[in-house]
């Protein structure tokens, strides 16, 4: 878990404008066949610098739009767009050019594989090996402008970002990437006192998306560990904290780092989980309506002002426009916010890579062979709960005596609703980073559940408590089908650690039970309806016959019903473990198993042939469950026959 691309939580990009959330909305189309896609084309092609710069700076600003985006992906904007990156007339063209390809980077997975088909990367990955061939080459800022990058350096600057983008959304831009001798010289720009802090973040991010599963990468990054053993200790604000945990990041993915340097990761991880985002938002969200009022200043037009305007000279123009585009320091401050947030995202998915029992990439062979007698599960056959761990002592032993349980499930929790509220209105791009960092710390938990003993993650009746607040969560909270999904995963591993202990579940009621039951009706996600069947019946080996009862026939109405396969194999594979220490003869008579068993082998099997390409990997595991449920069958028949009704 955690270690293959598509199960990879990446939500929290760098979005400059914002596209990422507009492109996801229902917005009105632009139906007009003479809209700016096709003003952006003429713009490009004229030979006058100025026409290019303006259709460039309209591209960097339309992507909020649907429609735009839509009217760019069956257009040749950014085939022609492309050789802009590397255009040899004017570094304003080619910073233009790659701001927007930045932007057009966050617009989704599918906006990525087009950038790619239409060979962005070629141009793209030949403007960077420019700065990487000269060696002495550093950035420059200017104190007129707050420090800010100069033109040159900011090209760099967004390119990287493009970069990261499509190799975040593709492999071929990967191996693309593993062809170039770029690495050397991005290792050389995390040297953020003199790259400045915006440059090394952004190589970070790409470095560490990079070097996931990339042996191609290890090469290099193995003989640079003293660079990023240095960023471990860094200390400081939250820039600081970002470029510390993206740098534990990047050593967890090669396994000649990972090991070494093994109790130094752990300990940055734990000290950037310590950081109370919750706090940190609800500070933030005073100042937010602040931020507003200065996004739309009240500007008097004078003549005094026009006049001004037409006697400045092209460069003093240029100046005073650049001057406007200065972040506030409260835009500086929501911007390093954001970047805590982030890092505290990275922070639970290196630890779920980190602790994945099936993880061969990230520690050697020596190291797992020197831990393989801690890594045997098992379960007390007295008491139902899991007793041995699957971790490696080592890193067992960190989670422990760091508390990063405690640590990760702090940073899992919801915000308060007012301050929710205002973050959404005022900064969405907050409450994004925000979600993919709850859904990060929630699959962590996950993960450490599946792989801890019960009393390592603080006993049975402090799982249970967990269980009972992702339950109120669930309910009670908004129904976002990411968060709900890990959230649902965890309260499943959670249940897993309970079944030897019915007393801590006597106090619960057919009302209770009826919630879930409403919850897998109600749910239109399958991962998730899934969850709720799987923990239905760990419940049926905990409660009483009434309750139990109720289950197995919602179980079998519900999976009739079901559409998803593996929806369908997780309840039917739940329903068999009911059984496992009660034959319930008196059940499997009133809701007629025997003959819905054998119906819903038959659909099983149908589903199996139909889904067998969209089921992947999990295919075997299915297939296996639709046999178990014709040997369950026989044997439940069996146990009927010598079974007589009560009248």
């Amino acid at each position: 878990m955690g270690k293959t691309r598509k199960q990879r939580v990446r939500n929290g990009k760098v979005d400059p404008i914002g596209a990422a959330d507009a492109a996801e909305e229902d917005l009105v189309p632009n139906t007009k066949s003479d809209g700016p896609v096709m003003v952006i084309l003429e713009q490009l092609q004229s030979p006058n610098l100025e026409e290019k710069l303006s259709g460039l700076q309209m591209l960097s600003t339309i992507c909020h739009i649907q429609q735009n985006l839509i009217e760019i992906l069956s257009s040749d904007l950014i085939r022609i767009a492309a050789p802009l990156l590397m255009d040899t007339t004017s570094p304003a063209l080619r910073q233009a050019a790659a701001g927007a390809f930045r932007n057009l980077s966050v617009c989704g997975v599918e906006m990525c594989e087009v950038l790619v088909e239409q060979d962005v990367l070629t141009p793209l990955l030949q403007l960077l090996q420019i700065y990487a061939d000269k060696a002495d080459w550093t950035p420059k800022f200017d104190q007129q402008f707050d420090n800010q990058l100069d033109e040159v350096s900011d090209t760099f600057l967004h390119a990287v970002n493009v970069l990261w983008n499509l190799c975040e959304s593709t492999s071929l831009a990967v191996d693309m990437f593993n062809q170039t001798q770029l690495l050397e010289s991005f290792v050389r720009c995390l040297n953020f006192e003199v790259f400045g802090m915006d440059i090394a973040i952004a190589v970070s991010q790409c470095l560490l998306i990079i070097s996931e599963d990339n042996p191609t990468s290890w090469r290099v990054l193995s003989s640079s560990g003293a660079v990023f053993g240095g960023l471990l200790t860094l200390s400081g604000g939250f820039p600081e904290v970002l470029l510390r945990t993206l740098s534990a990041g990047i050593m967890a993915n090669v396994p000649a780092l990972a090991e070494p340097y093994l109790q130094q990761i752990l300990t940055s991880l734990s000290k950037t989980l310590d950081e109370n985002h919750r706090t940190v938002l609800g500070s933030l969200s005073s100042d937010l309506p602040l931020l507003q009022k200065e996004e739309v200043p009240e500007l008097e037009v004078t003549e005094e002002s026009r006049r001004m305007e037409v006697e400045e000279s092209e460069e003093a123009a240029a100046k005073r426009r650049r001057r406007a585009d200065l972040p506030t320091p409260l835009e500086t401050k929501v911007k390093h916010v954001g970047w805590l947030l982030e890092a505290q995202r990275v922070a639970g998915e290196t630890l779920t890579n980190l602790s994945s029992a099936d993880d061969d990439a990230n520690v050697t062979d020596d190291f797992e062979e020197d831990s393989e007698a801690e890594s045997v599960n098992d379960f007390d056959p007295a008491t139902g709960i899991v007793v041995c761990d699957k971790l490696p002592i080592e890193i067992l032993e960190g989670i422990k005596s760091l508390n990063i349980i405690e640590k990760l499930w702090q940073r899992a929790q919801p915000l308060p609703e007012n301050v929710y509220q205002i973050l959404q209105e005022c900064e969405r791009a907050l409450t994004k980073k925000l979600k993919t960092l709850r859904i990060s710390a929630l699959l962590c938990l996950q993960n450490l559940c599946n792989t801890m003993s019960t009393d390592d993650l603080g006993g049975a009746s402090a799982i249970y408590n967990v269980w009972l607040d992702l339950g109120q969560q669930v309910f009670q909270g908004d129904n976002d089908a990411h968060l709900l999904e890990a959230s649902t995963a965890l309260m499943r591993a959670s249940l897993e650690h309970l079944k030897g202990c019915p007393e801590l579940f006597e106090k619960m009621t057919e009302n209770d039970l009826q919630l879930m039951l409403n919850g897998v009706e109600s749910c239109s996600e399958a991962e998730i309806r899934a969850n709720w069947l799987r923990m239905l019946g760990i419940l049926g080996c905990l409660l009483p016959e009434n309750l139990v009862k109720i289950i197995i026939t919602f179980i079998l109405e519900t999976s009739m019903k079901e559409s998803d396969a593996w929806a369908i194999s997780e309840a039917m594979d739940s329903l068999m473990d009911m059984f496992s220490d009660n034959d319930w003869i008196q059940i499997v008579y009133d809701v007629n198993l025997v003959q819905k068993s054998r119906d819903l082998e038959r659909i099983l099997k149908a589903k199996l042939r139909q889904q067998k390409r969209d089921l992947g990997d999990r295919y075997p595991a299915v297939a296996t469950v639709r046999t178990n449920l014709a040997r369950f069958t026989k044997y439940v028949e069996a146990g009927l026959k010598k079974y007589k009704p009560l009248t």
